[in-house]
């Protein structure tokens, strides 16, 4: 049987749209993968977000971390001056004083010193007698502990007054051993003015 003339072509025509389909099947898989490569691409955008998020988060954290860490640390120049310790014996037990107090070398360093201060020239003055007093309480326990008594404690008490036909009466109380404490007094009585100094020493055992 003699073939058509037209059967060439459509066998060429079956082989071209069989290419064609192909090349459409061979078109089609690119277009899928640049797609995903899209939708990748995008997700590591938004994981580039979410990171620089992260990091910014981090940063504000840490600030508010080092402000609320410096807000609370205090400086030192804020600090006041702490006061020095004072110097305290440690008990030592000992009944009795290796140099023990002289009574009679106490009233003699009084006596000079309020001699020396209150004579003749020295006129009563509300505001001057205060602060001289003050000096001179001062001057006499510092020359009482250049005797180097052993482990005593002084108080030295002076008092000035004018002379106007008045009296005085004075009392003082102290918890206190009668064997190793005790006081000594000296006055100067003059028709303008009295002053009384008395020290009390005091044995720290």
């Amino acid at each position: 049987m003699s073939e058509s003339p037209d059967a060439p072509s459509s066998k060429e025509d079956g082989h071209a749209a069989t290419a064609a389909k192909e090349e459409d099947k061979a078109s089609t898989p690119p277009t899928a993968a640049t797609g995903t490569a899209k939708e990748k691409t995008g997700k590591g955008k938004d994981k580039d977000k979410e990171g620089k998020d992260k990091v910014a988060k981090g940063e504000r954290q840490t600030g508010s971390q080092r402000q609320s860490h410096s807000g609370g640390v205090t400086s030192p120049l804020g600090m006041g001056q702490q006061p020095k310790p004072t110097m305290r014996y440690m008990p030592t037990y000992r009944l009795e004083p290796k140099n023990p107090l002289n009574k009679e070398q106490v009233e003699i360093i009084m006596k000079a010193v309020m001699n020396k201060h209150y004579n003749d020239e020295y006129t009563f003055h509300p505001k001057h007698s205060l602060h001289m007093a003050a000096q001179i309480s001062e001057e006499i326990k510092n020359r009482i502990k250049l005797m180097n008594y052993d482990r005593y404690r002084y108080i030295v008490l002076v008092t000035v007054g004018e002379s106007l036909m008045q009296g005085l009466y004075s009392m003082v109380n102290f918890l206190w051993d009668a064997e190793k404490d005790g006081f000594v007094t000296y006055k100067v009585e003059q028709p303008t003015y009295y002053a009384i100094c008395t020290t009390f020493y005091i044995y720290y055992d």
